[in-house]
């Protein structure tokens, strides 16, 4: 919708010709606009590259913590598919016995 490289090669030029009378002579209101105008967009940019690089460092350590929780939860798995295996085996041991009981009895 808007060419931001247009309106910034204009910004970066008026602030250049403003910066340039700035010693010299006094400048008007609207110089003035033009160069807080600069400013801002410069701390923009800043805070823009500064947010993404942290957002990169936050994904990075959302995907170390994930890879970690999930070699985490395979063990964890591997433990209950043993302990379930060692109850169902111990439930039919007992059941079994159980049976034998009751119908040699």
């Amino acid at each position: 919708m808007f060419n931001n490289h247009i309106f910034e090669n204009w910004l970066d030029k008026k602030a250049d010709e403003i910066l340039s009378k700035v010693d010299r002579e006094k400048i008007s209101t609207e110089e003035m606009i033009i160069l807080i105008l600069k400013a801002q967009t410069n701390h923009f940019d800043h805070m823009d590259l500064e947010i993404k690089s942290e957002l990169q460092r936050v994904d990075q350590k959302i995907e170390h913590i994930n890879a970690d929780l999930g070699n985490r939860m395979s063990i964890i798995d591997k433990k209950i598919d043993s302990r379930f295996m060692w109850t169902i085996g111990l439930t039919a041991a007992g059941f079994s016995g159980l049976y034998l009981k009751l119908f040699f009895a």
